[in-house]
C-alpha cells in the first residue's frame, strides 16, 4: 500500500552522492572501478555538482499552498513597495540637489519589482475617472486613461534609459506605477464630487507627493549627474497631466 505522505522519502537521495565527481579531481582521486569500496569517499559538503536555487522536491511550494496564502503574500509584497511611496525620502522641506538624488534610491524596491501594484493603481485610476464621465463616454474614458498611463510610464522609462539609467525597463515601470497612489487619491475625490476649492490644494499636495516618491526611488537609477533635471522633468509632466485629468473630471 502506497504511503499517504508524498514527501515521506524527501530526505533520501535519489542518486548516490558520489556518482558525479567534482571537476577539480585528478586521476589519483578517482575510485578504482575494480574495487568494491571507494578509496576516497567524498565529503558531501565539498560537492560542487549541486545546482543552487529552489529545491523543486521541497514539500513547501506555491503549488501546495492555498489561494489565500498566495494572495496574502502578493499583497504583502505590494504593501512593502507602497511604503516607499507613502514615506518618500525627499519631502521637499529641503529641495535635493543632483548629488543627493543620485546618492539615494531604494535598491530593494528597484530589484524586487512587480507589476501587480502598477496594474491595480492603473485600474483604480481608470475606473474612478470613468465614473465621473457621462454614460456614453465611460468606456472611452476608461480605455483612454488606461492606455495613457502605460504609454506615459513607457516614455518616462525610455527617457531615463537614454540619460544613462542602468535600471531595467520593467523596474522603472514598476516604480512609476507605484508612485501613482497619490494620483488615485485625487481621482477618488473627483469620483465623490468634492468641491473644487477643496480638491485643488489636495491635488497640489498629491502631485508633489508622487514627484517626491518618484525622485526618491529612481534616484539611484544611474542617470548622469548633469542630466538629473532632464530625467525628472518628464516625470513631473506625466504626474501633472494625470492630476489635470482628475481636476477636469
Amino acid at each position: 500500500m502506497a504511503s499517504a505522505n508524498p514527501y515521506e522519502h524527501y530526505d533520501s537521495a535519489r542518486v548516490e552522492q558520489d556518482v558525479i565527481d567534482p571537476d577539480d579531481l585528478d586521476i589519483n582521486d578517482l575510485d578504482d572501478p575494480l574495487d568494491d569500496a571507494p578509496s576516497a569517499p567524498l565529503n558531501p559538503s565539498t560537492l560542487t555538482s549541486a545546482i543552487p536555487g529552489e529545491d523543486r522536491r521541497a514539500p513547501t511550494n506555491t503549488l501546495d499552498e492555498s489561494v489565500w496564502e498566495t494572495l496574502s503574500r502578493d499583497l504583502f509584497a505590494v504593501w512593502i513597495k507602497l511604503k516607499a511611496v507613502l514615506y518618500p525620502k525627499f519631502t521637499f522641506k529641503k529641495f535635493p540637489d543632483a548629488t543627493d538624488v543620485l546618492s539615494s534610491g531604494a535598491g530593494g524596491v528597484m530589484r524586487e519589482w512587480d507589476l501587480w501594484g502598477p496594474l491595480l493603481f492603473c485600474l483604480a485610476l481608470s475606473t474612478l475617472l470613468s465614473v465621473c464621465a457621462r454614460e456614453e463616454q465611460k468606456t472611452t474614458v476608461f480605455a483612454g486613461v488606461f492606455v495613457m498611463v502605460w504609454i506615459g510610464e513607457a516614455v518616462v522609462t525610455a527617457q531615463i534609459k537614454l540619460l544613462g539609467g542602468h535600471v531595467s525597463f520593467f523596474q522603472a515601470v514598476s516604480v512609476i506605477g507605484y508612485t501613482l497612489f497619490p494620483i488615485v487619491v485625487c481621482a477618488l475625490l473627483s469620483a465623490f464630487r468634492v468641491y473644487a476649492i477643496i480638491r485643488v490644494p489636495v491635488y497640489a499636495v498629491c502631485f508633489l507627493w508622487s514627484l517626491a516618491a518618484g525622485v526618491s526611488i529612481l534616484g539611484g537609477s544611474g542617470v548622469v549627474r548633469n542630466r538629473v533635471a532632464l530625467a525628472v522633468f518628464p516625470l513631473a509632466i506625466f504626474y501633472f497631466a494625470l492630476v489635470c485629468l482628475c481636476l477636469i473630471s
